[in-house]
């Protein structure tokens, strides 16, 4: 398969590179102008688009319209009496309605930038990306970051149940996806599919995911993309301000409340946040989901202080939650897991409650960051930013000792950077950094076993430089990153015996991409990426149960002479066969508009060598039950997709959007299929924007259909009884199999209506609107249990 790598590059390359022709100015900006901070339509506000003579003025809702533009980005200059004049940015995606913000009275500041959308990070211009306004992440405060994500193309959730998902951007997750809170990577326990990051969407102001290999400017690991989770901005001269939600949805009973006040002066601004969320068992649409419930609470602050050329920020955010696993996902014997697999009903569907048991995970999240900016002349800036987070992690499980965790960690991660943003020389624009990373994983003793992970001491050095040049209007970009990291390992064995590894691995990263303005209506952009991920410590040395599986590293698993899976042996890492993984990523992004029709189409090919993933080995006893057994494996991987949406603006208030993501993957080495991959699915999103209605200030209606395929490309089936009669006997050399065939596809309905009056604004919205019972391929418990039936939501939002 490797020959053919080259040839499939070019093919997808040219493919979209083909389709841009149309010459026509059918760029349009349709947007409205608020008040930063009542947030209320500011009428007769002039609107210019710099360097060419369009003009527009807001009409008395504050909303305007400029056609005939050939660029698809913008830089607007909006003024109005009473207010700051603002230069905005405004990059045309989907033919979507754009807010633009202006703050009043604003003194010792020539200008104030005010973005419509947040500006595109050094580096990533040539990559395709969609960011997330704060309107859309607080459509639903309940949700989990991965859930947020998910209408985006190309980007779905992997999850253990109803309160652990986690995001996949182009089939891959995990450790292969860079997750940024607030300009750090998020130091949490990111290994398996038991882990969700541990952050409050309520106080994100914007999330941006990266769709390509984008290790070169925020580091390994970002092997499928990033994801940019950004603050409060702090914004200066803002006066006192303030919102407060609350919020119910009938699945779980849950309800949940919000509130953020903040003020900006002259030299000063400071912001501080809360939320507490509570939802009870989950109901699938024919039974209760038994220990579905969770309980969240976080809190967050800001302040900034600005200093003639010197910009000081500082935050601090805190999260705990205390989230339940489904009961019917821990049995005690080989008949019980058989009939667990095999039943439309799970042996465990208890009354509702509020109350969380075990099996559970209690963690809390604290980070901790200052940052400086020194802007030392016009177009150069030196930024320099520290970090630090502490993740402490207790997991329960239903054994003997029930009110003993059976996993208990701290982790600790420091971050300082400094990046140095210098100033144009000879047309090239970029910026040059390094960075130093470390964290202490600690097991904490009362657990009563040998612990899942061992203890670990890692730390990474960093360096990079990243260029960009203009020509007329488009980019060309080049990375280029060094990364050195060690792993100090301290662990026991299944004797108890102490075992120490150490290892160092240095990696280069490169990033090239191209961006072509083709018209004045349609673009292409192109970037080819390298990344390079070290395996994470449980991929080496996990050891037993962990959640409904046990499941065994690579360092901890081999095989004995009769094909039985053996884990009584520890073998270091440089006496091993396990290499790192190194993913090469080939992204295409074409963009069009014409007659109020907006095509997008992203293509991609993901080639990693030494792809980490685990498989399925049979079944084992424990102390604490009967457990499907995995354990880790590498393999050459190769992932081509698609992601595709159409906008049309049907009328001047009506607008459909059509959506589908498409991807296959393969074991290359043994050309076989994968497991847990993503499979095909697609939407249609109807939206009515109504403006004014009866008292209401403004509505607008959403109606969202989709489907999502059976996984045509799932591995071949080995039932649980073939496996524990010794009917089936798997070796090393086996073909990859699951335990059960891959679900059926499943249409679901979701549908909502967002308002404001006056102050006030909400939404009354139904997830999986006709109940329809299903089971996600990518969910762990889908062997167990539907996913969760219709669910009603409510919020209502105050701004003062």
């Amino acid at each position: 398969m490797k020959p053919l790598l080259p040839i499939l590059l070019f093919a997808l390359f040219w493919s979209s590179f083909v389709l841009g022709q149309n010459e026509s100015c059918a760029y349009t900006v349709k947007g409205m102008v608020l008040d930063a901070v009542t947030k209320a339509p500011i009428p007769y506000a002039t609107v210019r688009v710099e360097g060419i003579e369009k003009y527009a003025t807001t009409n008395e809702d504050g909303a305007f319209l400029i056609t005939g533009l050939c660029s698809e980005t913008n830089t607007l200059i909006i003024a109005s009496l009473g207010y700051s004049q603002s230069r905005q940015v405004h990059r045309n995606e989907q033919g979507s309605l754009a807010s633009f913000y202006l703050t009043e009275k604003i003194t010792g500041l020539d200008e104030v930038t005010v973005q419509a959308e947040k500006n595109k990070v050094i580096g990533t211009e040539t990559v395709a990306q969609i960011t997330l306004n704060k309107a859309e992440i607080s459509s639903n405060p309940t949700q989990s970051l991965a859930a947020s994500l998910s209408k985006v193309e190309g980007v779905t959730f992997a999850s253990t149940g109803t309160n652990v998902q986690l995001p996949v951007i182009h089939g891959l997750s995990g450790n292969r996806i860079l997750i940024l809170n607030n300009g750090l990577k998020h130091g949490f326990q990111n290994w398996g599919t038991e882990h969700a990051p541990e952050i409050d969407i309520n106080a994100a102001n914007n999330i941006t995911v990266i769709k390509g290999a984008a290790g070169v400017r925020f580091g390994p690991e970002a092997l499928s993309g990033v994801v940019l989770v950004e603050p409060n901005p702090l914004v200066l001269d803002n006066p006192l301000y303030g919102t407060a939600g609350i919020g119910y949805q009938t699945n779980g009973r849950g309800y949940n409340a919000n509130v953020e006040i903040g003020q900006g002066t002259e030299k000063w601004s400071y912001f501080a946040n809360g939320s507490y969320t509570r939802i009870g068992d989950r109901k699938a649409p024919d039974y209760n989901l038994s220990n579905t419930g969770k309980e969240e609470s976080a809190f967050g602050l800001g302040v900034r202080h600005y200093l003639n050329d010197w910009d000081f920020k500082i935050y601090y955010s805190f999260i705990d939650q205390d989230l339940g696993l489904l009961r019917a996902s821990f049995v005690e014997s080989s008949e019980a897991l058989i009939r667990a697999y095999n039943a439309d009903v799970p042996d465990f569907t208890d009354p509702f409650t509020y109350t969380v048991r075990e099996p559970n995970h209690i963690t809390q999240h604290h980070l901790a960051k200052a940052e400086v900016d020194w802007k030392y002349s016009e177009e150069g800036k030196l930024n320099f930013r520290a970090g630090v987070q502490l993740n402490k992690r207790r997991e329960f499980d239903v054994r003997r000792n029930e009110e003993f965790p059976i996993i208990d960690l701290d982790l600790l991660t420091y971050d300082y950077q400094l990046e140095w943003e210098h100033p144009t020389w000879k047309g090239i624009d970029g910026s040059i950094g390094v960075q130093y990373f470390e964290q202490n994983n600690d097991n904490n003793p009362g657990t009563f076993n040998v612990p899942f992970i061992p203890n670990y001491n890692a730390s990474r050095f960093s360096a990079f430089i990243i260029e960009k040049i203009q020509f007329g209007e488009d980019t060309f970009e080049v990375g280029l990153r060094l990364d050195t990291e060690t792993n100090d390992v301290r662990g026991r064995d299944n004797t108890q015996a102490i075992f120490r590894d150490r290892y160092t691995f240095t990696n280069f990263t490169t990033s090239l991409g191209y961006q072509w303005q083709l018209s004045g209506n349609s673009s292409f952009k192109t970037n080819i990426g390298s990344a390079f991920r070290t395996p994470n410590v449980a991929e080496l040395f996990s050891f037993g149960r962990h959640g409904s599986r046990s499941i065994f590293g690579l360092l901890r698993s081999g095989f004995n002479d009769d094909g039985t899976l053996n884990t009584s042996q520890v073998t270091l890492l440089d006496e091993s066969s396990v290499e790192l993984e190194r993913g090469y990523k080939l992204t295409n992004e074409f963009r069009t508009y014409n007659n109020n029709n907006t095509h997008v189409i992203t293509t991609y090919v993901n080639y990693i060598d030494n792809f980490i993933f685990y498989r399925p080995v049979g079944v084992s006893r424990g102390f604490t039950g009967v457990n499907p057994t995995f354990y880790y494996d590498q393999a050459d991987a190769l992932f081509l997709g698609l992601d595709y949406t159409w906008k049309k603006e049907l009328t001047n208030d009506l607008s459909a959007t059509y959506g589908l993501s498409y991807l296959w993957s393969r074991n290359t080495g043994q050309d076989e299929p994968l497991i847990n991959i993503a499979p095909i699915s697609t939407n249609l999103e109807l939206e009515w924007d109504q403006g004014e209605m009866w008292i209401f200030d403004s509505s607008k209606w959403t109606l969202r259909p989709s489907y999502t395929f059976e996984q045509f490309q799932a591995p071949r089936t080995v039932p649980l009884e073939d496996l524990v009669d010794g009917s089936t006997v798997i070796t090393p050399d086996s073909e990859i199999f699951d335990f059960l065939d891959a679900p059926n596809g499943y249409f679901l309905l979701d549908a909502s209506w967002d308002f404001k009056w006056d102050r006030f604004g909400g939404s009354i919205a139904a997830q999986n609107l006709l109940n329809t019972s299903y089971r996600n391929y990518l969910n762990e418990f889908r062997y167990f249990a539907d996913e969760p039936g219709i669910n009603l939501l409510f919020t209502l939002n105050y701004q003062f």
